[in-house]
């Protein structure tokens, strides 16, 4: 926030850097997988800590940004919402048309909190839940790493996939070692065949 203040302008010229780094990037094959979950359950939820934007840009309904969107900004004055579209001024400096206030990039930066109503959706999904999966995260960076601890002690099955084991394993139901991209895809496989299947009854 202190180096946005003194130098608005090349702040924002970073940020568009990445914004356009990022909108090259495509969603990959588990972001997609995710997708088809959700398609086969009641009640799915994503909660990233990324603000790349892919798992909206590949179809996910119900995605819960804990650290933004590097596609939105909104105005420190005013409060009001731009989109990706949003450019800075001739002067460079991002300005609000509305209002001439610093126009900023929807993140959370170091040292800020989480917006409140997205953490808040968060725990309740966690809490919830009755299988919460763990993604691709070191499970290091709290507040975010107690999700799937409060969902344990709600009674959920804790599913860790990752490359490489994490603090969050040893109380991980089952550990899957591999990338998200590959073994996402055989998870929802697996789950569209179990929904599929007919059921069985017992005379």
């Amino acid at each position: 926030m202190n180096a946005f203040m003194k130098n608005p302008s090349l702040v924002w010229e970073w940020y568009a850097h990445r914004k356009k780094i990022m909108s090259s990037i495509e969603p990959n094959a588990g972001h997609r997988a995710l997708v088809r979950m959700e398609g086969l359950v009641p009640e799915f939820t994503v909660v990233t800590q990324n603000i790349d934007n892919l798992h909206t840009r590949a179809g996910s309904r119900s995605v819960r940004e804990l650290h933004g969107n590097i596609e939105r900004n909104y105005c420190m004055k005013c409060g009001k919402a731009y989109g990706s579209e949003f450019a800075a001024a001739e002067s460079g400096d991002p300005l609000c048309p509305a209002c001439g206030g610093l126009v900023r990039p929807d993140v959370v930066w170091f040292g800020e909190m989480l917006p409140e109503e997205v953490w808040e959706a968060s725990v309740r999904a966690a809490e919830g839940a009755d299988v919460f999966m763990s993604i691709g995260t070191s499970a290091v960076v709290y507040p975010a790493a107690s999700l799937p601890l409060i969902a344990k002690r709600a009674g959920a099955c804790i599913v860790e996939i990752n490359p490489e084991p994490t603090p969050l394993t040893p109380a991980a139901d089952e550990f899957l070692q591999g990338p998200s991209g590959v073994l996402l895809p055989l998870l929802a496989d697996a789950v569209e065949s179990a929904r599929s299947s007919p059921r069985r009854t017992h005379d």
